[in-house]
């Protein structure tokens, strides 16, 4: 069942690219995620449940992968070296969301015996459409290389970063060695359910249309966009669901169940931590503004297992349960590791909102630049939620002031202020912003509309 919550849906809109989204649910394709969550053949809140979703993951990230060497190659062919070093930036951070997720499957199968079936990568259908891909783009890049289109010994020993020539091949070497690092790693991964077929058992057909449902014209990184939401919306259910139960559960004596349950939460928050930085990385001004408009009233805090059930509901009350727990005077030997999950579940928290806000900073700007959703100033309002939801901090009002709620650090003044390059930078990037966007700005044709989203019931445990 959906635990998305939309009002009225809209007719869908088109622009000249595509589809422009009805709402954050419609354009993560969450109804898909959700799919292949409710198909993936383990329980819920099981070790089982943290490899399937982590494999489920790595399929989303094979799709993509696939995509981008096929564009890339195709640049390459058409010795467009530019976009294909820009596309060859994405697949290098698709590897490394790779290796992250590898490693986690690692740690997590060491509670399975070394004599148990392993994960066979290479026989899931994302990773049938990424190794063609993967040689298709290396016979491009070979071919490239004996017509003499590419230097390859002057580029490598004579060239740097600022060469788009030596940017493909160091990307491309990098990336090589990643798939080989994640290829080993996933290989060495324990098999979660070995009597289920592969596919079945990942959902795969549900994971693939979460991936194409969209899918724009010309050379957008829209699909690649969705992706690096989509893993953290799959593994955040997993997520909530655990933290949902574990908090039940220390509410009703069972601290040491409550502990392991989150100690499975804890495994995924790398894995979620490492979808954000190729967005940041990656996604220039111009490539985001391409995208733009498709996002439609959409905004990241419309992320019901994210924003509201993660951050705010499911938080508040493990907080909650904590602390009753501890002016109750319990002594159970494992009430300060529960301790230490809250602490790190907060950190996690606030790690994932400080990392989100380059999005609006590097993509919209400031200037009073506009949201999406109308919100009068983008970059403002992110950091009034985060400054909000720091003061807010269920944590630190229940340990009574032993942490701030509220500080900017040494910097704010300055970065703040006329001399910094931070000013400059915001103000020229919100200029732009505005005028390529005058319907967003003014609120006008499609963006006239309110947004459908109202904030969901909350989630209670």
């Amino acid at each position: 069942m959906s635990t998305e919550q939309t009002t009225t849906e809209l007719p869908p809109t088109h622009n000249e690219r595509g589809v422009i989204a009805e709402h954050y649910y419609s354009l993560q394709s969450l109804g898909a995620i959700e799919a292949a969550r409710e198909a993936m053949r383990v329980e819920p809140a099981t070790k089982e449940a943290l490899l399937v979703g982590l494999y489920q993951s790595a399929e989303i990230a094979l799709y993509n992968l696939a995509d981008l060497l096929d564009r890339a190659g195709n640049h390459l062919g058409n010795h467009d070296i530019d976009q294909c070093v820009t596309n060859l930036h994405w697949v290098r951070s698709f590897h490394r969301v790779l290796v992250r997720l590898s490693h986690d499957a690692l740690r997590i199968s060491g509670d399975w015996s070394g004599e148990a079936p392993r994960w066979p990568i290479d026989t899931t259908p994302g990773y049938g459409e990424f190794l063609p891909a993967l040689q298709r783009f290396d016979k491009t890049l070979t071919q490239l290389v004996e017509e003499d289109g590419l230097d390859v010994r002057t580029t490598i020993a004579e060239s740097s970063l600022e060469n788009p020539g030596y940017g493909i091949l160091h990307c491309a070497r990098i990336a090589n060695h990643d798939a080989r690092v994640w290829s080993t790693n996933l290989s060495k991964a324990a098999h979660p359910a070995p009597g289920v077929a592969t596919d079945l058992l990942l959902a795969s057909e549900h994971l693939r249309h979460a991936v194409h449902e969209h899918h724009l014209t010309g050379d957008t990184y829209f699909t690649q966009f969705r992706a690096l939401h989509q893993i953290p919306e799959l593994l955040v259910r997993e997520m909530n669901d655990r933290i949902e139960i574990a908090t039940r559960s220390a509410r009703e004596g069972g601290i040491a169940t409550a502990v392991v349950l989150l100690d499975g939460v804890a495994e995924l928050y790398a894995a979620i931590e490492a979808c954000l930085p190729p967005i940041v990385d990656n996604l220039s001004t111009h490539d985001y503004h391409q995208i733009r408009e498709n996002l439609g009233l959409t905004s990241g805090s419309h992320s019901v297992g994210m924003r509201f059930h993660l951050f705010t509901d499911l938080y508040e009350q493990f907080t909650q349960t904590l602390v009753q727990l501890e002016e109750s005077g319990n002594d159970h030997p494992l009430l300060p590791r529960l301790r230490r999950h809250a602490v790190n579940l907060r950190v996690f928290i606030f790690a994932w909102r400080d990392m989100h806000l380059h999005l609006p900073r590097n993509n919209l700007g400031g200037n009073e630049t506009k949201s999406l959703t109308g919100a009068p100033d983008a970059v403002r309002t992110v950091r009034k939620m985060r400054d909000n939801a720091t003061t807010a901090d269920p944590l630190a009002r229940c340990t009574k002031g032993n942490h701030p709620t509220s500080f900017a650090g040494p910097l704010a003044d300055y970065l703040d202020g006329p001399e910094s390059s931070d000013t400059l930078l915001l103000a020229v990037t919100g200029k732009a912003t505005q005028s390529n966007f005058p319907d967003v700005q003014e609120r006008q044709n499609f963006f006239s509309q309110r947004t459908p989203f109202t904030r969901p019931p909350r989630r209670d445990v």
